[in-house]
């Protein structure tokens, strides 16, 4: 099975469900792929762990991922469904209503290693017709100005730092020195929502910097649609 793309998207899940929305979100899957469930990965400010919500099918994802997770020390619990709007997002953008959609809400407080640690988790799955959207929702408010996002330079640095430490880390730990040196700054918990799922999407996408950033305008009240698109 072809490996599906790993997409991070920073929107309002409110305005993707009219029909630009929707027409914008079915342009960034090739049409002759095969996208055979879904999995949202989501961040909210707090919680003690990431949870697992069940959004349709017979669960059989969750509860692999749960398994997948435990194995890497993640107590992971799985729930009911919890948020519709994401089974009706999944459908709108594959030909094919998927079997199971599922989103892993991540809690915020980790390490960068840890939610990169879940990516590699979730990086199998790529090649199983899984389609992973990692979903960094905005408020309903409107008010973005302190909300990264996707063109804003500060991000586009960010990942292009992160590539860098991890090539150098690649580098280190052929050396005689190891790889003990890695920036202390990745031990800090990460207090940002956005940046939890960002870390968990490069992970996902091999640890280097997207091949693709997109931008869409989807109404008449400046709502829009950004992301990057991790394709190889």
């Amino acid at each position: 099975m072809t490996k599906l793309p790993v997409l991070y998207l920073s929107c309002e899940t409110e305005a993707l469900k009219g029909p630009k929305g929707q027409a914008s979100l079915r342009r960034l899957i090739r049409p002759d792929l095969v996208v055979a469930n879904v999995a949202f990965i989501t961040s909210k400010r707090g919680g003690a762990q990431p949870e697992i919500f069940h959004q349709c099918g017979e669960g059989i994802l969750a509860r692999r991922l749960q398994s997948g997770m435990a194995e890497r020390g993640f107590d992971v619990a799985v729930s009911g469904s919890r948020e519709q709007g994401l089974k009706a997002l999944a459908e709108s953008m594959t030909p094919l209503a998927p079997e199971e959609v599922i989103e892993l809400q991540l809690n915020t407080g980790m390490t960068s290693e840890h939610y990169r640690d879940i990516g590699h988790c979730l990086e199998a799955l790529r090649n199983q017709g899984i389609l992973l959207i990692c979903l960094d929702r905005l408020e309903k408010a409107g008010n973005y100005v302190d909300h990264p996002q996707p063109h804003d330079s500060y991000l586009r640095n960010l990942i292009r730092q992160w590539e860098d430490e991890h090539r150098w880390v690649k580098a280190m730990s052929k050396s005689d020195l190891g790889a003990s040196h890695i920036n202390p700054e990745s031990e800090d918990p990460v207090a940002d929502p956005t940046l939890c799922v960002l870390n968990t999407a490069f992970s996902l996408g091999g640890m280097q910097a997207p091949q693709r950033l997109f931008g869409f305008s989807l109404n008449e009240n400046s709502q829009s649609l950004a992301g990057y698109g991790w394709m190889q």
